[in-house]
């Protein structure tokens, strides 16, 4: 696996992205009440942190001073007032602690509904690409995309942007406060603040470009390990330990690569932003020591100040992991942009044509098809056939002769470069592609099993599969013994991949899917290699049960299994060279006869060799 697919994301452009931001607000947009709840519970905790300090100062240079000055006067001091205040604060910190619960609870919650929509859009159009997207794009990166990509967008909406655009409101305020308390002491604040706006702006030039590269390589290391697993019975039989404990080694290392760049932007910034914020503190004492010697400055003005201070100050130091989570999920954003951007090359028509009623009754053909992967390099040239209705057409051929892009063109994962498929009279183009493989049956060479019941993996949630017809299915598929031999029968339970299941039995489940919603339309890639002979004659009758009136594409690898087709295609280099039945294609002695004979150990005139 290349790591040249990664180099779009790491790629930086700009630091704040508007068009990015505002494409994410669309989430957000149906979610606004949330956000304004978020935002009041916000101003409730910030109101009760306002009220702190002022009752601190209320206190000290209230009834706190008159009690002094009456000790010094040798009088009795009244506590009470000091003692109400107090009380008055212990209220405000319960209020507190309960809007912070609030803020907690419903920030998460909004943005647990933002990224639940966002996941679902992305899962949802994921299913709409065609299939040589994911051929070229490693599944742990899709999995990646859909599972910790959106998750840091989590973090963008419950403590970055909204907590972000009120610490700017929060540093507005408190600055006016400040100002209000003593402006000379404010302007020292003042003038040293734009060294702290300063270092957050050099910081956040690498944070962005960092972060690209962390999920970047996240997704490279995820997209090899899933390979690793699907694969872990090939990488023990040839003893690939190693080898691959060496690659993904690789992977791990430019990982922790990235990663020890951002802990270095981190462990730069973090300092050097404590340094700046230490020296104004030093200052605020330097210059407001000065005038509580003078009495321009009371005590309980200084101390209100003080926590006003780290109140103006914590939101600029902390826009830096601010801007940090907003930089996370922007690179994020891109990836996760970048898939919902792709669109399909198969798509239905605006105005789909309607699928004839009459199904199993419609010819399909193949008229002067043409078709390239790459441009200039044809891999089916100038192809014509057509499929009988309730015929079946059998493909033979090499490996490579276009035998399954016959397959893909005709489920419509393909369109033609030249020529046109047509279902009776119709171009295949002309109709809902999913209408259009609804009306066919498919079974693969290796058909794939979902894990959960067997009852799902047969219905696969199409309604016209009802209980008479699934159970027609397992009959005339002799998968019966299969399912009754399972704990719970057809809510048995199936292992990933249907790991549990032998291959003979995976095939003859899939041909009963395939008869469950009785298509009118089966295409076969036919497989009963492997397979001991009492299974490989079940899944023969099986396959004649499927195919009996229905017309029918069967790709062959044993001409064993296609005597009795209709018509046999010779497949050679995108090509058809021969065509007709079994007996005829032997008796003209040419590329089908010598598939045969290397097949069966006879000569090209059928005589057993030795």
């Amino acid at each position: 696996m290349s790591d040249d697919w990664i180099d779009p994301d790491i790629v930086a452009h700009k630091g704040w992205d508007t068009s990015l931001l505002k494409r994410l607000l669309k989430f957000a947009r149906p979610h606004a009440r949330e956000f304004l709840k978020s935002i009041g519970v916000l101003t409730g905790v910030f109101a009760c942190a306002l009220l702190g300090p002022w009752i601190w100062k209320e206190a000290i240079d209230g009834p706190l001073a008159a009690a002094i000055d009456a000790r010094a006067a040798g009088d009795t001091p009244n506590m009470t007032p000091f003692l109400q205040l107090i009380g008055f604060y212990l209220l405000v910190v319960l209020a507190n602690m309960g809007f912070y619960y609030l803020q907690t609870a419903q920030l998460l919650r909004t943005g647990q509904l933002v990224i639940h929509d966002l996941r679902t859009v992305l899962f949802r159009h994921m299913h709409s690409l065609d299939l040589p997207f994911f051929d070229s794009t490693p599944t742990g990166s899709l999995v990646t995309r859909v599972t910790t990509d959106v998750e840091n967008l989590n973090e963008l909406f419950t403590s970055g942007l909204v907590v972000l655009l009120f610490d700017a409101v929060k540093i507005i305020i408190t600055l006016g406060l400040l100002f209000t308390i003593d402006p000379l002491l404010a302007t020292v604040v003042v003038a040293l603040t734009p060294v702290m706006i300063a270092i957050s702006i050099i910081f956040r030039g690498g944070a962005r470009r960092a972060y690209r590269t962390v999920r970047a390589r996240l997704a490279a290391k995820n997209g090899y390990f899933q390979e690793v697993l699907s694969g872990i019975r090939v990488v023990q039989i040839f003893r690939r330990e190693r080898r691959v404990m060496e690659r993904f080694d690789g992977y791990l290392d430019r990982y922790l690569r990235a990663n020890l760049r951002t802990i270095f932007l981190f462990a730069v910034f973090f300092p050097v932003l404590a340094f700046v914020v230490n020296l104004i503190q030093a200052s605020t004492i330097w210059v407001g020591g000065t005038r509580i010697v003078s009495g321009e400055l009371t005590y309980g003005e200084f101390l209100q100040f003080w926590f006003y201070l780290a109140m103006f100050v914590s939101p600029i130091r902390d826009m830096g992991e601010r801007y940090n989570v907003i930089q996370s999920a922007f690179a994020s954003a891109e990836r996760i942009f970048q898939v919902l951007d792709t669109e399909p090359e198969i798509k239905a028509p605006v105005t789909p044509r309607a699928l004839p009623a009459h199904a199993g009754m419609e010819a399909v053909r193949f008229e002067g098809v043409s078709f390239s992967y790459i441009p200039g390099r044809e891999v089916i040239e100038d192809v014509s056939f057509e499929i009988p209705p309730g015929k079946t057409v059998a493909i033979v051929g090499a490996t490579g002769s276009g035998k399954s892009t016959l397959v893909s063109l005709l489920l419509r994962f393909h369109d033609p470069s030249e020529g046109v498929v047509t279902h009776d009279g119709a171009d295949l183009r002309e109709y809902d592609p999913r209408a259009w493989r609804g009306r066919t049956g498919l079974v693969l060479q290796e058909d794939y099993l979902f894990a959960g019941t067997v009852r799902e993996n047969l219905v696969m949630g199409r309604e016209d599969v009802t209980e008479e017809s699934l159970a027609r299915a397992i009959e005339m598929s002799s998968c019966g013994r299969i399912i009754d031999n399972l704990e719970g029968g057809l809510e048995g339970e199936v292992a990933e991949r249907g790991a549990t299941f032998s291959t003979g039995e995976r095939q003859l489940l899939a041909i009963a899917r395939a008869l469950a919603a009785d298509p009118a339309l089966v295409i076969l890639d036919e497989a009963t290699a492997s397979v001991d002979s009492a299974t490989e004659a079940a899944i023969e009758e099986a396959t004649r049960n499927l195919l009996k009136g229905r017309s029918a594409l069967v790709v062959a690898h044993r001409l064993s299994t296609i005597r009795r087709a209709d018509e046999i295609l010779v497949l050679h280099h995108g090509q058809i060279r021969e065509r007709g039945t079994h007996a005829e294609l032997l008796g003209q002695g040419g590329l089908y006869a010598k598939l045969h004979a290397l097949q069966f150990g006879e000569d090209t005139e059928g005589r057993n060799k030795g």
